[in-house]
């Protein structure tokens, strides 16, 4: 059954910012937000093994396992000595829980001082030459779901009608690009198309979102973005292309092929990514 919250959205989220300093001990305000999708692995991205938690010890959120089979985590620790909250493995819009439970975790560690987001998550390429294993740092998105995680959260927002043009943050990109092409990865710049639904798309599907000028299209990302950058953060999303969207040649597409694609590329971006984390939060210092 659907899984609603008793709760608004700022309370539970004010709830959830205070559960954290007794789920972590020596809990600080986190500088960054970090969620990744089911099959990767982001322990690597910390400088010691992080603290973590089940998901569901935070309020309101469900107590059993994802379509993937795994329960998602809550990571805490240093990244190049600045304090990182993180979620391994993340709730779905197609789970069928609703949207609060997508978009908690991010509103709570909003509320716990964190003003900057990074999220990983997988697509299936609609572009010849964005081949599987290769990363793209998101420019912009379409949110190809009838629902908005703003629709009765107006009073959580700082403007009700936020302008989401820019919601990819071009400084925290730019950083984030360079510290990743000192480790050898260079991602595309392009269009995430997130749709609804757990099944893999169509052939008609995926020549209708090329149509629309994506790059790439998955389940994910969209409601996150959406929400945090109308909270006032600086977002920066990447999707990992984990295989081609169909045609009328391609073989079946597996979603253990795609968990599989995640964790072998796991290991590619999480070294850049210290580096630019680092470099972002020293622009700001400096």
């Amino acid at each position: 059954m659907p899984h609603h919250s008793s709760c608004r959205l700022d309370i539970l989220s004010r709830h959830t910012a205070a559960s954290f300093p007794k789920i972590f001990r020596d809990w600080r305000q986190p500088a960054f937000f970090i969620q990744v999708g089911s099959g990767f692995h982001v322990q690597s991205l910390f400088d010691s093994p992080p603290q973590s938690s089940p998901l569901a010890a935070l309020p309101d959120m469900p107590d059993f396992a994802n379509p993937d089979a795994e329960h998602p985590q809550l990571l805490f620790g240093d990244v190049m000595n600045h304090p990182i909250l993180a979620l391994q493995g993340h709730r779905h819009l197609y789970e069928g829980l609703g949207i609060t439970p997508c978009i908690l975790p991010l509103c709570g560690a909003f509320c716990a001082g964190a003003r900057h987001a990074i999220l990983i998550e997988s697509g299936l390429s609609l572009d010849h030459e964005l081949k599987t294993g290769n990363w793209l740092l998101l420019t912009d998105f379409i949110n190809g779901h009838h629902c908005s995680p703003l629709d009765g959260n107006h009073s959580f927002l700082p403007n009700p009608f936020p302008d989401m043009s820019e919601a990819l943050s071009q400084h925290l990109n730019s950083e984030l690009l360079n510290a990743l092409a000192g480790n050898g990865v260079f991602p595309r710049l392009g269009i995430f198309h997130s749709i609804p639904g757990s099944q893999f798309p169509t052939v008609s599907e995926a020549r209708l979102s090329r149509s629309a000028g994506a790059d790439m299209l998955g389940h994910d990302l969209a409601m996150e973005i959406i929400m945090g950058h109308a909270l006032g953060m600086n977002v920066s999303a990447f999707a990992l292309a984990a295989a081609a969207a169909p045609d009328h040649y391609s073989p079946k597409l597996s979603r253990q092929d795609i968990l599989e694609t995640r964790r072998f590329c796991s290991s590619q971006l999480f070294p850049g990514l210290r580096r630019g984390i680092d470099d972002f939060l020293s622009s700001f210092s400096g």
